[in-house]
Formats: C-alpha cells, structure tokens, sequence
C-alpha cells in the first residue's frame, strides 16, 4: 500500500435483510475489528430499527475494495451511498468499527464499541469535538430519526 495515498471516506445507508441479535452483531463486530485493524480501515456503523449508518475510512485502494464486498454483501439491501470522498483527516482514528445499538443496553456499558448514541439522540462531547461537522450532522439526524421505544 501506497503510504502517500490519500485518506478516502465513504458513507452509506442501507436496511438489515434479517434481525440482528446481540449475538450476530458481536460476531460481525470481532471480525470486522480484527479485519479493519490489520488493513488501517476505521469507521462507525450506526445500527437501530433495521437501518444502518455506515462510515468507513482509510487508504483509498483499501477502501473502494472494501466497499466492493459490502456491495455484495446479502446481510442489506437499499444500499445508497451518501458520499464517497477524499478527507483530509479521519473523523473516527481511535475506532475499529463501533455499534452503536438502541435495544441492547446491557451491552452499552459492557463491551468496548458499544454506545448510547441513539438511545440518548445525542453525540457525546468527545466525539464530537473530533468529527467533521458533515459526519456529525448525518449522525446526529440518524439518531434523532430513529424510532426507539420507552
């Protein structure tokens, strides 16, 4: 891999083609940890109600691959990508693919990736202060527009 090559964002939304459980999201997410971290690709995948919010970033070559196979992936479908860009700087350098899950609170407190993101509707501070204003907007829309029940 090129170490000059640019730094490449792409964020997407799509729809869960089965539930996903605790337990699947678990499987998915030691993977893609271990996966992402060997290839420098961090993001965070917003997940509730069945929708996803995607954003990964890294080397551009590593992340058009990577987007190749999630394009064909079958666990979603109504795929729509809402940018795929060039960035100056990475908006989440300390995650290697964080959930974040509105009805699985035990988690939230229990296992590192996990956030109450959509549950409080709200970016914590220290995220925040780290985000391009674009990805916070899209993250912040996302949480507030997702049905979460009481």
């Amino acid at each position: 891999m090129n170490q000059s090559e640019s730094l490449y964002q792409i964020m997407y939304l799509s729809s869960a083609t089965t539930e996903l459980n605790g337990d699947a999201l678990m499987k998915l997410l030691e993977g893609s940890r271990e996966r992402n971290a060997r290839k420098g690709i961090t993001g965070l995948m917003l997940f509730a109600d069945g929708s996803i919010l995607h954003i990964i970033e890294g080397k551009e070559t590593v992340i058009k691959e990577l987007f190749e196979k999630i394009q064909s992936d079958s666990r979603h479908r109504g795929l729509q990508v809402l940018w795929s860009k060039t960035i100056p700087k990475r908006d989440f350098p300390d995650y290697k693919m964080g959930f974040r899950r509105t009805d699985q609170s035990e988690l939230v407190d229990n296992i590192p990736g996990f956030s109450a993101i959509i549950e409080n509707r709200q970016i914590p501070e220290s995220m925040l202060k780290s985000l391009s204003k674009q990805v916070a907007i899209f993250i912040k829309s996302f949480a507030k527009s997702t049905r979460f029940e009481d």
